[in-house]
């Protein structure tokens, strides 16, 4: 069975571009069980054979693997703590020292927490009557959730914990809820995958990278929380999934701003 399942995991790297030795191998096995129960196989050779001439079941066993559940505010409360401990640090370094505030969305799936921490800057730099300006980047290895982000549209289901002011304010009712113009245009989304480098994922200000690190690796945990780190300004931000945390070395790059709400700040000077 292992020798098999060694066997899917290179049919997987070779046909779909997706690699599972960043996985934990539980949350992984489950994923392809899915698919493998939805076509009746038992077998993970046999499994692998299929998808090795299969393009439609490459297709779908990409989007199971890469499934993600996004919402907009997803986690209220963590939005909150952003606008409160986060955007006013991001505000004073911009109008002390210029330039823009720039924001990443590692994982960003079909676009909501792209399009929350927009409107939630926007908000925030309205009441502050500041004309400093910012733009978000979302990032995914998912081409079909990058459509549905760059098209900005979306049922009622992913706004159950989003505040009404917003959803009046920021969007525009038709057979779906849209994003607005004036939000869409300060978000761009990118496919990549999150070790490859891209000339917008440089001194950044704030990096919200929530529910993707659950399910790797430990060591590959901390290899992308390093790449975290160099994408980030002096002082810049991170913020991390509910049930997700720093692991190993990487504690030491960053101080805890809220430990509730997984947000933390880079050191300046590494702690020892």
């Amino acid at each position: 069975m292992d020798e098999e399942f060694e066997i899917l995991k290179k049919v997987i790297i070779e046909k779909i571009g997706f690699f599972p030795e960043r996985y934990k191998e539980r949350p992984l096995m489950r994923r392809i069980a899915v698919r493998m129960r939805h076509i009746k196989i038992n077998s993970y050779l046999e499994y692998a054979r299929l998808l090795e001439r299969n393009i439609k079941e490459q297709d779908l066993l990409h989007k199971t693997l890469t499934i993600n559940v996004s919402k907009f505010f997803r986690n209220y409360v963590t939005f909150r703590r952003i606008k409160e401990a986060v955007l006013p640090q991001l505000l004073r370094e911009k109008e002390k020292r210029g330039g823009i505030i720039k924001i990443w969305c590692g994982g960003c799936a079909t676009g909501e927490e792209c399009y929350t921490i927009a409107m939630l800057l926007d908000e925030f730099l309205r009441e502050k009557k500041s004309s400093v300006v910012f733009s978000v980047i979302g990032t995914d290895i998912d081409e079909d959730s990058l459509n549905t982000a760059q098209i900005g549209c979306y049922e009622n289901k992913a706004f159950d914990e989003t505040p009404e002011y917003f959803l009046k304010k920021y969007f525009k009712k038709d057979e779906k809820f849209c994003v607005l113009k004036k939000v869409k245009e300060k978000v761009k989304f990118v496919k990549l995958d999150i070790e490859e480098e891209n000339m917008y994922l440089k001194e950044l200000d704030l990096i919200l990278f929530r529910n993707v690190l659950i399910y790797m690796k430990r060591t590959f945990q901390e290899k992308i929380l390093l790449k975290i780190y160099n994408r980030l300004n002096e002082r810049g931000f991170l913020v991390l999934g509910k049930v997700e945390t720093l692991v190993g070395e990487t504690k030491l790059l960053f101080t805890i701003v809220d430990s509730k709400e997984r947000i933390f700040r880079k050191c300046r000077i590494l702690k020892r």
